[in-house]
C-alpha cells in the first residue's frame, strides 16, 4: 500500500500536494495511505476536466467511505470489548470522582449502551462536568439540526434542478453538483440555488437565536444556582491596571463604595520581593527529592528482593536431598536503618545530579541530601521573610470581593477611571487556582505593545506556516526532484520500498508533529498577551486556532484547487476562460466530501476509543507512575477536554459544511453523519469518562463563539455564489446580473442579523441581569419579612444598606457553621475518629492506612474501602465546586439568597500570591515492604522537610500504588478536584 500511495503522490502542483499532505497529516494513522491516494486521484479528476476517468470522483468517494467505515466498525468493536475490562480507561467517572458526581453506569452488552447513552439527559452533564461541556454538546446538536434541515431541502431542490432533464458528460457525485449546470440556457436553473440559500440562511439564524436564548438562560442560572454564587469567585472582580493613586485598600473601598452592598474584601498584588522565587525554588526542590526517595526506595526494593531469592536458591541447594519441614527458608527482615539501608544502596547507586544548568554542569552533589539540606534552608527562609515582610511596591492588580453577587457585576460594567488605559480590564469569576501570577504585574502600555505584538506574531505564523509545510510536501515529489537535482540522484537509486517510506510516510509523519505542536505555540501567544487566567487563554488559543485552520485548512484548499489551475490560462486568454474558472472554484468541494467521511466515521471512532490513553494504560505504571505524586495522577486523575484546541477543528467542519451546501449537497449528509458521530462520542465521554476542572470552568463562553463562527460559513458560501454568478455574466446575461445582485442582498441581510444578534445578546452573556438577581434577593428578602416578627414589614429592601447585608450575612453564615460542627460532631461519634489537636498529621489530614494499608490502588478504589466515603458525602455535595445545576436549582420552589452564605468567606488568602501562604508540599514516599520509608520520613521531618507515606505503598517489584490523595490534603473518598 505505501508503494502504491508513493507512485500516486506525484502532483504536478507542488502546492496542491502539500495541502494534500496538511489534510492527510490529521487523519487516523491507520488510512494515512489509503486516504492520501483517495486525495490525490479525486483532485486530479477535478483539476484537469478532460480526464478519462470521469467516474474517478466517485470511485475515490466510495472507496473512503468504505475504509473509513470499516474502521469505524473496527474501532466501536474493539471499544465495546475492552469497555467492560478496563473501565479505569472507558468508565472512570462511575468509580473515581465523589458520589454525588459519579456518573450511573451504561448497559452491558454490545448495542444496549447506545440507546441508553442517546437517551440519557444531557443536563446532567452541567453537574458532573460543567457548563462548558454541556453548551459543547448543545453545539453539536445544533450542527445536527441544522445539517437535517440541509440536507432534506438541498435533497428535495438543489439535487434535481443539478440533475434532471440536463445532458451532461459528468457522471456520479458530479452529476448532482453545482459543476453538472454548464450550460447558459440552464441559467434559470440557478434560481432556485438562490431562493434555498435564502431559505437555509434564514433557519440558520433562527437556529442561532434560538440557541442563544437558550445559553442565556442555563448561564444566568448558572450564576444565580446555590452551588455557585455561595463561592467567593462569583462576587470577586480583577481590576487591572489600577493607578497609583488607588493603590491602597482605602483608596478602593472609596472608589468602589457605589456598588450595591458595598465591599466585603480587597487584596492588592505587591511586590513579594525574593519570595516568590524561593516559593517556585522550593516547590521545584520538594517534585526533585520525591523522585529521588522514590527512586532510592525502589533500589533497596530490587536489592532485597534479589537478595531474598538468592537466599531461597542457597537453600534449596543445601537441603535438595534432606526434607526439614520444620526448618523455615523465609529471611529475616533486618530493622529499617541507615546501615540497611547503605547495605541495599551503595553510594555508587544513590542519585545524584549535578548544581548547574539543567543539572548538566556544575558541582556533582548527592540529591537527597543536597535537597533536604535546601528545602529546610529556604523553609527557614520563606518563614524568616514572611515574618518580617513589609508591604512592597504595588504591582497594578487588585482583587475585589463584593458583599452581594449584582454588586461584583455592576463593578464590572462601570467606567472606571477618568484617564485611558487605566482599569479598562475587569474580569469576572476569578478562581485562584486559575490566575496566572506572572501576568498580573504589566503596565497599561506594556498590556496593550503585548497584545499587539501578539496578534502581529499570530498573523506572522499563518503567513510563515506555509515554509515548513512546503518543504515536508516536497518530500512527497521526491520522485520528480530526484530527476532534475543531480543531488538527490540517490533517491531515484533507493529501492521501491524506500522511496515510499520517504514519500508516503515521512511527510505526513513530520506534518502531525508540526501540527502537534501548533496548539502549544498558540497557547505561548496568548500567555505573551498577558492574560491573567487559565481559562481565558483557553479561549483566546480558540480564536488563533480557527483562524489559522480556517486560512490553511480551508482558503488555500479551495483556491489552490480552482484559481492556481487557471492562472495560465487566464493570463492567455481570460474571456474564454471565464466560463472554465467558475465551474472549477466549486471543484475543492469533492476533496472535503472525503475529509468529511473521514472526520466523521475515522475520527469520531478514534474519539471513542481513546487510542492513546488505551496504550499509556499498560505502561503507566512503569514509566508514569515511579513517584506517589505521578501514581496518583496515574490512578485517579481523569483526562479533560481542551475546548480551545477541540472547537476550532469541529467549527471549521461546520465552516466547510456551509460554504459547499449547495455547491455539493451530498457534503450535508455527510457533515450530518460526522455530528451525529462526534455527539454520540463526545456525550459518552463527558458522561462515563473525562471530568473538567473547576477552576477552568468559564460557564459556557465559548459556546457565544462557536455560533459565531457559523456566520463564516455562511458569508463564505454567499460570496462564492455572487462571484460565480457574476463570472457567468458574459455567458447568461441579466439572469447571473439578477441573481448575483440577489445574493448581495442576502449578503447585507445576514450581516445585519449577526450586527443585530451580537448587540442583543453580547452584554447579556457577559453579566448576570439585573432582573434576575434583584428578583433572587426580593425573594429572600420578603420570606425573611415573613418570617422574622422584628422586621418592619413596610420598609423597601435596599441593596445599598451594607450594614444590612452584612447582618444578615453573620447570621446566615453562623446558623451554618452551627450546623456544620453539629454535623461533624455527629460524624466522629460514627466513625470514631478522633480529632485531637497534640499532632500535626491530625490536623493536616485524614489518616486512612488501616483501611488502605496492603490494598492496591484498584481493589481500595472498586470496593469503596475509603474510610470517609459514606460519611462525607453530604459534605461533598455542600462543597462540591463551582459547577452548578441550573435546572434543578431554577426549578427550587424557595431560593435562598446563596450571596449571604458563602464558605469562602474566612479564607483571607483566597486571593494573595501562594507565596505568601502556602506551606510545603509534604514529601510522599511509597510505604515500603522493608520499613524503609518511615526511617526516610523520620529523617526528613528530623531535618525540618515535612514528609509522610500514607496512602502510598510499593510492591516487591517496585510498582508504586496510591488509594487516596496526597497526605496533606484532606480525602473525602473520591478524585475531588
Amino acid at each position: 500500500m505505501l508503494k502504491r500511495a508513493s507512485l500516486r503522490l506525484r502532483s504536478s502542483n507542488p502546492f496542491l500536494l502539500r495541502v494534500q499532505c496538511w489534510s492527510l497529516a490529521r487523519t487516523p494513522l491507520f488510512s494515512l495511505s489509503a486516504f492520501c491516494l483517495l486525495i490525490n486521484r479525486q483532485k486530479m479528476s477535478a483539476i484537469n476536466p478532460e480526464n478519462v476517468q470521469q467516474n474517478s470522483t466517485t470511485t475515490a468517494f466510495v472507496t473512503a467511505l468504505v475504509v473509513n467505515g470499516s474502521l469505524l466498525l473496527l474501532e466501536v468493536g474493539v471499544f465495546v470489548i475492552l469497555k467492560q475490562k478496563l473501565w479505569r480507561v472507558y468508565t472512570p467517572r462511575t468509580i473515581l470522582p465523589p458520589p454525588d458526581k459519579r456518573a450511573p453506569e451504561l448497559p452491558e452488552g454490545i448495542w444496549r449502551w447506545i440507546p441508553a447513552l442517546i437517551f440519557a439527559p444531557s443536563e446532567e452533564i452541567v453537574h458532573k462536568n460543567g457548563l462548558d461541556a454541556y453548551m459543547f454538546l448543545r453545539f453539536l446538536r445544533l450542527l445536527i439540526i441544522t445539517f437535517a434541515v440541509f440536507t432534506l431541502l438541498t435533497f428535495l431542490i438543489i439535487v434535481p434542478a443539478n440533475a434532471v432533464h440536463i445532458k451532461s458528460s459528468l457522471e456520479g457525485l458530479e452529476r448532482i453538483s453545482w459543476t453538472n449546470i454548464t450550460n447558459p440556457s440552464n441559467q434559470s436553473r440557478f434560481g432556485i440555488h438562490v431562493f434555498t440559500v435564502y431559505i437555509l440562511t434564514a433557519f440558520v439564524i433562527f437556529i442561532i437565536r434560538r440557541e442563544m436564548l437558550h445559553f442565556l438562560h442555563m448561564r444566568h442560572q448558572f450564576l444565580i444556582s446555590k452551588s455557585h454564587s455561595r463561592l467567593a469567585q462569583a462576587r470577586t472582580v480583577l481590576v487591572t491596571p489600577v493607578p497609583d493613586e488607588l493603590g491602597n485598600e482605602q483608596d478602593l473601598r472609596t472608589f468602589a463604595s457605589f456598588v450595591p452592598g458595598g465591599i466585603d474584601k480587597v487584596w492588592m498584588y505587591r511586590d513579594t520581593g525574593n519570595l516568590n522565587k524561593l516559593f517556585e525554588e522550593r516547590e521545584e526542590l520538594c517534585q526533585q527529592l520525591e523522585a529521588a526517595e522514590a527512586m532510592i526506595l525502589k533500589t533497596a526494593t530490587l536489592a532485597w528482593r534479589k537478595r531474598k531469592k538468592d537466599h531461597d536458591r542457597q537453600f534449596k541447594r543445601k537441603f535438595k536431598d534432606v526434607e526439614l519441614p520444620s526448618i523455615s527458608n523465609d529471611l529475616v527482615l533486618p530493622p529499617a536503618n541507615q546501615q540497611l539501608l547503605d547495605e541495599l544502596v551503595p553510594q555508587k547507586l544513590r542519585p545524584t545530579h549535578r548544581t548547574g544548568l539543567l543539572g548538566l554542569i556544575g558541582r556533582k552533589v548527592d540529591t537527597i541530601e543536597w535537597c533536604k539540606t535546601e528545602i529546610s534552608r529556604i523553609n527557614a527562609a520563606i518563614k524568616d521573610t514572611r515574618e518580617h515582610a513589609v508591604k512592597g511596591k504595588f504591582l497594578g492588580s487588585a482583587f475585589i470581593r463584593c458583599n452581594l453577587q449584582m454588586g461584583a457585576h455592576v463593578l464590572s460594567q462601570c467606567l472606571s477611571y477618568h484617564e485611558p488605559l487605566w482599569m479598562y480590564n475587569r474580569w469576572m469569576e476569578v478562581n485562584p487556582k486559575d490566575i496566572i501570577w506572572s501576568n498580573l504585574d504589566d503596565g497599561a502600555l506594556e498590556m496593550k505593545s503585548r497584545y499587539a505584538i501578539s496578534w502581529a506574531a499570530t498573523i506572522a505564523l499563518i503567513i510563515l506556516w506555509a515554509f515548513p509545510v512546503g518543504f515536508i510536501g516536497t518530500l512527497s515529489n521526491l520522485s520528480d526532484l530526484c530527476e532534475k537535482a543531480h543531488w538527490l540522484s540517490w533517491v531515484c537509486k533507493a529501492p521501491p520500498v524506500a522511496r515510499g517510506l520517504l514519500e508516503g510516510v515521512l511527510p505526513p509523519l513530520l506534518l502531525a508533529i508540526l501540527f502537534a505542536l501548533l496548539p502549544f505555540i498558540l497557547q505561548g501567544l496568548a500567555w505573551y498577551e498577558c492574560i491573567p487566567r487559565w481559562s481565558m487563554i483557553s479561549i483566546s488559543v480558540y480564536r488563533r486556532f480557527y483562524f489559522f485552520l480556517l486560512i490553511h485548512g480551508f482558503l488555500i484548499v479551495t483556491l489552490s484547487s480552482g484559481i492556481t489551475n487557471t492562472i495560465e490560462d487566464i493570463l492567455k486568454n481570460p474571456t474564454e476562460t471565464v466560463q472554465h474558472l467558475s465551474s472549477q472554484l466549486p471543484g475543492a468541494a469533492v476533496f472535503f466530501l472525503t475529509y468529511m467521511v473521514t472526520q466523521g466515521l475515522a475520527g469520531a471512532g478514534v474519539a471513542l476509543l481513546q487510542l492513546v490513553p488505551l496504550v499509556l494504560h499498560f505502561v503507566r505504571k512503569w514509566f508514569l507512575g515511579r513517584t506517589p505524586r505521578q501514581a496518583y495522577d496515574v490512578t485517579f486523575t481523569m483526562p479533560s477536554a481542551d475546548f480551545g484546541v477541540l472547537l476550532p477543528r469541529l467549527s471549521l467542519l461546520s465552516t466547510i459544511g456551509f460554504a459547499y451546501s449547495v455547491l455539493s449537497p451530498l457534503i450535508n449528509l455527510l457533515a450530518l453523519i460526522s455530528y451525529v458521530m462526534f455527539y454520540l462520542a463526545w456525550k459518552f465521554l463527558f458522561m462515563q469518562v473525562f471530568d473538567q476542572p473547576d477552576d477552568r470552568e468559564t460557564g459556557g463562553m465559548y459556546f457565544p463563539m462557536a455560533i459565531n463562527n457559523l456566520f463564516v460559513g455562511l458569508y463564505i458560501e454567499q460570496i462564492c455564489l455572487t462571484c460565480l454568478f457574476f463570472l457567468k455574466v458574459s455567458d447568461a446575461g441579466a439572469p447571473a446580473v439578477i441573481e448575483a445582485i440577489f445574493m448581495v442582498i442576502l449578503i447585507v441581510l445576514t450581516a445585519c442579523a449577526q450586527i443585530l444578534l451580537h448587540n442583543a445578546f453580547s452584554p447579556l452573556k457577559h453579566y448576570l441581569p439585573m432582573s434576575l438577581a434583584t428578583k433572587k434577593m426580593a425573594t429572600r428578602y420578603n420570606k425573611k419579612k415573613s418570617g422574622d416578627i422584628n422586621v418592619d414589614t413596610t420598609e423597601e429592601i435596599d441593596l445599598f444598606s451594607r450594614d444590612r447585608i452584612r447582618y444578615m450575612r453573620k447570621r446566615i453564615k453562623a446558623t451554618t457553621k452551627r450546623l456544620d460542627e453539629k454535623l461533624d460532631t455527629l460524624k466522629e461519634k460514627v466513625t470514631g475518629e478522633d480529632k485531637g489537636d497534640d499532632s500535626k498529621d491530625s490536623d493536616k489530614m485524614v489518616d486512612p492506612s488501616i483501611k488502605y494499608e496492603g490494598l492496591t490502588a484498584e481493589t481500595a478504589v472498586v470496593s469503596g474501602l475509603s474510610r470517609k466515603a459514606s460519611m462525607d458525602s453530604d459534605k461533598s455535595k455542600r462543597q462540591s465546586s463551582t459547577k452548578a445545576l441550573p435546572l434543578f436549582d431554577a426549578a427550587a420552589p424557595a431560593v435562598e439568597d446563596s450571596d449571604t452564605s458563602n464558605e469562602e468567606d474566612d479564607d483571607d488568602h483566597a486571593f494573595d500570591h501562594p507565596s505568601t501562604y502556602v506551606d510545603q508540599r509534604w514529601i510522599w514516599l511509597p510505604k515500603d515492604i522493608l520499613g524503609l520509608s518511615e526511617f526516610l520520613t523520620q529523617e526528613l521531618k528530623e531535618a525540618g522537610v515535612d514528609a509522610s507515606d500514607i496512602g502510598a505503598t510499593m510492591d516487591e517489584r517496585g510498582v508504586v500504588e496510591v488509594s487516596r490523595n496526597p497526605p496533606d490534603k484532606e480525602w473525602s473518598g473520591g478524585h475531588d478536584l
